[in-house]
Order: C-alpha cells, then sequence, then structure tokens
C-alpha cells in the first residue's frame, strides 16, 4: 500500500509541477516578455527572476532557452549568439523549472506577426502534439521508437521536417538523469525498444514529456512545444 500511495503522490506532484510551468508560461505571455526588439538572453533572464520571484524557483533542470528566428531551427544542444527579436520570428521559449523538487518541462513558439505560414506551424506544433498524446495514450505499452516514428509521421505529413533526433523523455523528481541516468530507454526516439510503461531501474513509474520541433523544409525557421502526457 505504501508504493501505491507513494506513486500517486509522484504522479500528484509532477502534475502540480506542471501546471505552475503552465503558470510561469502564461505569466512570461502577460509581462510580454516575448517582443520585437528584445534579446534572446534579455528575455532568459527575465524569466528567470520571474520564476524565482513569484515561486521561489532557482533551480532549472535544464538550462533556459529563447530562440528567435534562424535561432529557432536550432536544438537545445546548441549555444547560437544571442539574437534580437525581428518582425516576423518565430520565438520559442523551452523551459524545465523545478518546484519543490519536481520537475516541470513547458515549451511554446509566439510569432512576431501575422506570417500565414509561420502560424500554420504553430497550428501544426499543438494538433501534432495532440495527436502524438491521443496516440501513446491509446498505447502505453508501446516504444519509444513507435511514438517516435508516428509523430515524425504526422510532420512529414504537414510539409514539415522533424527538427530533433528525439521527441520526448522522462520527468522525474530532480533531477532524472542523476537519478536513471542518461540511458537510451529513458527518451523517446529510435533507439528507445522499450515499452513505454517499463518502469524505471528503481521500479517506479515512468511519466513522460512530448516534444515537437519543426522546421520549414528550407531550414529558415521552426518551433517548438512540449508538454506532459497524463
Amino acid at each position: 500500500m505504501a508504493q501505491i500511495i507513494s506513486e500517486i503522490l509522484r504522479k500528484e506532484k509532477l502534475l502540480q509541477a506542471q501546471e505552475q510551468a503552465r503558470h510561469l508560461l502564461s505569466l512570461i505571455e502577460e509581462n510580454k516578455y516575448v517582443h520585437v526588439g528584445a534579446s534572446e538572453q534579455e528575455v532568459n533572464e527575465q524569466i528567470f527572476e520571474l520564476a524565482k520571484k513569484e515561486f521561489g524557483v532557482t533551480k532549472h533542470w535544464h538550462k533556459r532557452i529563447v530562440r528567435a528566428g534562424i535561432n529557432s531551427v536550432l536544438t537545445s544542444k546548441a549555444n547560437p549568439e544571442n539574437r534580437i527579436i525581428e518582425m516576423n520570428d518565430l520565438v520559442y521559449v523551452d523551459l524545465g523549472p523545478v518546484f519543490e523538487e519536481f520537475e516541470g518541462d513547458i515549451g511554446k513558439t509566439y510569432l512576431m506577426g501575422s506570417d500565414a505560414k509561420k502560424q500554420k506551424l504553430i497550428n501544426d506544433l499543438e494538433r501534432i502534439f495532440v495527436l502524438g498524446k491521443s496516440h501513446y495514450l491509446s498505447d502505453p505499452d508501446q516504444t519509444g521508437a513507435a511514438l517516435y516514428d508516428f509523430v515524425v509521421r504526422q510532420c512529414e505529413e504537414a510539409d514539415w521536417n522533424f527538427g530533433n533526433e528525439i521527441a520526448g523523455h522522462i520527468v522525474s523528481e530532480f533531477a532524472h538523469i542523476q537519478i536513471y541516468g542518461n540511458v537510451p530507454e529513458n527518451r523517446i526516439w529510435k533507439q528507445n525498444t522499450v515499452p513505454m510503461s517499463a518502469p524505471g531501474s528503481d521500479g517506479k513509474t515512468r511519466y513522460w514529456i512530448l516534444e515537437i520541433h519543426l522546421v520549414d523544409k528550407e531550414g529558415q525557421y521552426g518551433g517548438f512545444f512540449e508538454d506532459i502526457l497524463l
């Protein structure tokens, strides 16, 4: 019974952390931090101060990412030069705040203008996320490779390139990399042939984040969206 209660509490804590991450994103939007003329670094620093002031967050399990224009085609591994946000840029924000020692993970894309094709990319990001989440929930026993393949097919059918080698990963108590290791079975990608419903190395349930990173066919702009699969 103790293990069942513990797992229920873990799930509740992760959901609470993710809801707070969404709230942080909504405050970023309300404060209009992402705007033409701001630099990526400026927005990044404002987000850190906001998270600290409003939630007491000082730890982020991955680096805060703000990518604008051509930088939006890049993944979290890259470290591009700081860019000033320009009109008609796509700008994505990728955040990993830690709330009460549980990891939040949220990402969203904004358009600085009214370009119809770029707006379609934003619409497709959220639509493909919903399709991917539904596909996962319909079969939680599928492998990470199977879900990755499904997501990539949806991107290709929408006439976009998929911009990353992974489509997500687990989240847990801080920090999941240290607890579970940087191993293939904890990512949604081609190398994960383990059922996503299988427990982690400690016997506990693994909870998943789904990431959608779309890039136009010419590689000039991209967008990102992520949220939890619960």
